[in-house]
């Protein structure tokens, strides 16, 4: 189990790196309702990655963010974003 600063120091790392995106529009490219938010905040943001547990709820080929999973390697590349 994680140690507790370590969470506490990852989160604030978080805080200080983080963009805040304002979602004018959310898109229906989950199967799963309730992620259609995440998903529209990585597009309309300009994520290159989503990290989820739960990829089936993420489809790939509607997404220009790479879609991974915590246990994942690493990618050494990032895709083009649309601009």
């Amino acid at each position: 189990m994680y140690e507790r600063h370590l969470v506490g120091e990852i989160v604030n790392l978080l805080r200080e790196e983080a963009e805040f995106v304002d979602v004018r529009k959310e898109s229906d490219v989950s199967p799963d309702p309730n992620d259609n938010a995440i998903c529209a905040c990585a597009e309309q943001g300009g994520a290159a990655f989503i990290v989820t547990l739960n990829t089936k709820d993420f489809p790939q080929k509607k997404l220009v963010a790479k879609v991974i999973s915590p246990g994942d390697p690493f990618p050494t590349t990032r895709r083009a974003r649309p601009r």
